[in-house]
């Protein structure tokens, strides 16, 4: 489980980087439907990771 909970976040992270180096590189303008469609996707898998390691300590 820790190995899921683990890579969920290594994918947030490179996903929220993405986010930002997007904007950093091309502008919110040009990019800004495919920024909120990074963010949104990390916030999605981070509440997967939050509801996994709470499961995780429960049982």
């Amino acid at each position: 489980m820790q190995i899921i909970v683990l890579t969920l976040l290594a994918v947030v992270v490179v996903l929220i980087g993405s986010a930002i180096w997007l904007w950093r590189r091309q502008g919110w303008r040009q990019q800004k439907q495919l920024i909120v469609m990074l963010v949104v996707l990390a916030a999605a898998l981070q509440l997967v990771n939050v509801t996994l390691m709470l499961n995780a300590q429960r049982g």
